[in-house]
């Protein structure tokens, strides 16, 4: 924590202690459980007692000023360019010609006077800080925690790390850590899938130039289930096989939850769809059917010449189309079903007094769920909602039709309507 050259075991220990307790009068904050630090501090010193080498900077080991040479050599690829005990690294920063001020950033050095550096690993929206720290209490071990951002002396920028947005690039906003994929931040609930990595904070102009949801085309692969998805209308279609999209490609890896959890409007989970929105086109492979995505189901295209023309257009697999409707739980199960209706009939004499039966056909799949409006010149009789209806009265001269409506979980509604009887008579 303390000093790049020893200055007896006495007034190390001293000093230390007040530099910890000088941060925890500060108020120090507990680290959330998104910041889960990992201590990477080379083993040829860490494994050995402290201070009794030096590192590659001229640093004691296990000591603050070690650890974040460490940590900007590893992370922001920069050497430092003297050693110094802790209190002198702002003025010799400084006088080198670095900025030093109290301006927080990812990548800069925490900096207090009273003998202590550390490293910053997260900027947060609430005015606090992630920071990496080595040997508080003098104990030569590592430590991650948050403290209000007002509490260093000051920060030394030799070379801070710019928030990237790009694929697989950690960004953290309004408190929450996301992953990058396709333009579009993907929720990250836990390190513990991933490791610790650096997160860059967004600002609100950065945050609202991002995309909602991935760009298509974009690819996706679930740790733990190791399932891999392209992006079609912001939502997650399974690839069974590389075989289908032209062999492997770069993916970015995202949690299973996100899939699970996606469509979500309104919560840290809606930057996935989980059917797809809009109208995209996709092909089908290897058949190269094309299909037009409506409220999330493929609807058959008979030709690009039909649609105007070529459309940009996402390759999805046969099965998709195959297996679309299926559960939720499914790796398949992000694509609508489509309903396919036979047209209904209409059974019975169309006569004052008599019955008529909806006769509903075959549908494929067959367990489909029916329900039934019964019909009077087009305008639906109130209360006529069964599989039969008695003719009365009120029907005399009219033309009795009845509409059929099928429902089945993740399958898109089909509402089909039946030839008229003839005018009822008495």
């Amino acid at each position: 924590m303390l000093t790049s050259r020893k200055i007896g075991a006495g007034a190390r220990v001293i000093v230390a202690g007040i530099a910890a307790l000088a941060i925890i009068a500060g108020g120090l904050i507990a680290a959330p459980a998104a910041f889960a630090g990992v201590d990477n501090y080379p083993s040829k010193w860490k494994s050995v007692p402290r201070d009794s080498m030096f590192d590659d900077w001229g640093e004691y080991n296990r000591e603050c000023t070690s650890w974040v040479a460490w940590r900007l050599h590893s992370n922001n690829h920069f050497e430092m360019p003297f050693h110094a005990n802790a209190d002198k690294w702002g003025p010799r920063a400084k006088a080198l010609g670095y900025t030093v001020n109290t301006t927080p950033a990812v990548g800069a050095v925490a900096w207090w006077s009273s003998m202590h550096v550390a490293w910053v690993e997260a900027v947060n929206p609430d005015k606090t800080i992630t920071i990496e720290e080595y040997n508080i209490g003098g104990k030569g071990k590592y430590d991650e925690t948050t403290i209000p951002a007002s509490r260093p002396t000051g920060y030394i920028h030799f070379q801070d790390i710019a928030t990237s947005f790009v694929n697989g690039a950690y960004v953290s906003y309004s408190g929450n850590v996301y992953r990058m994929a396709g333009g579009a931040p993907i929720y990250v609930s836990t390190w513990a899938k991933w490791g610790k990595k650096p997160v860059g904070l967004a600002t609100a102009k950065q945050w609202a130039a991002l995309r909602v949801t991935p760009a298509d085309g974009t690819y996706l692969r679930t740790r733990t289930s190791n399932k891999n998805y392209q992006v079609v209308g912001g939502a997650p279609v399974y690839i069974s096989s590389w075989d289908v999209v032209g062999g492997r490609k770069p993916v970015v890896v995202i949690s299973d939850e996100a899939v699970a959890n996606g469509g979500k409007v309104g919560s840290v989970w809606r930057h996935l769809n989980f059917f797809p929105a809009g109208t995209p086109y996709v092909v089908a492979s290897p058949s190269n059917k094309i299909y037009k995505l409506a409220d999330g189901a493929a609807m058959p295209v008979a030709d690009w010449a039909s649609v105007g023309g070529k459309q940009p257009s996402v390759t999805i697999g046969d099965d998709n189309i195959a297996k679309a409707g299926a559960e939720l739980t499914s790796p398949y199960g992000h694509l609508h079903g489509v309903l396919v209706p036979t047209v209904p009939t209409i059974t019975g004499i169309a006569k004052q007094g008599h019955t008529l039966k909806a006769v509903p056909g075959i549908w494929a799949p067959t367990d489909v769920t029916l329900s039934y409006r019964w019909m009077r010149n087009g305008v639906s009789i109130k209360n006529a909602t069964a599989a039969t209806y008695l003719l009365n009265a009120h029907n005399h001269g009219a033309v009795i039709t009845v509409r059929i409506t099928a429902t089945k979980t993740n399958y898109l509604p089909a509402v089909v309507i039946s030839a008229g009887t003839a005018k009822v008579i008495r």
